[in-house]
């Protein structure tokens, strides 16, 4: 994965991450390199579900209030046994476009 980390001046980036149970998993992250790692790390250690893809936005001041806007507009799709969503790539891009257009990232 090649997204270089961010500054807080530049704030931090959404990722979602598609897994091997058809889950995405939302994160905010300012290293999304090194999340994605650190989840792969577990999936060798403790067997956690791995990942297919991994979708990150560009870089938002207010990473963790755009990811928990990103997460209420999936609320009906939440997986109530984790905490990822049971929705397609197709519908969580139509959702954070909607989303990151209201947003607009930092320059």
């Amino acid at each position: 994965m090649n997204v270089a980390s961010s500054t807080p001046v530049e704030g931090g980036y959404v990722v979602a991450m598609e897994l091997t149970t058809g889950a995405i998993r939302l994160a905010a992250t300012r290293q999304p390199a090194k999340y994605v790692s650190a989840w792969r790390h577990n999936v060798r250690r403790y067997g956690v579900p791995d990942i297919v893809r991994v979708l990150v936005s560009h870089p938002y001041l207010r990473y963790e209030a755009v990811k928990r806007g990103l997460a209420g507009l999936l609320a009906e799709y939440r997986d109530a046994d984790s905490e990822a969503f049971r929705v397609s790539i197709e519908t969580l891009t139509e959702k954070a476009q909607t989303l990151w257009a209201e947003t607009r990232p930092q320059p």
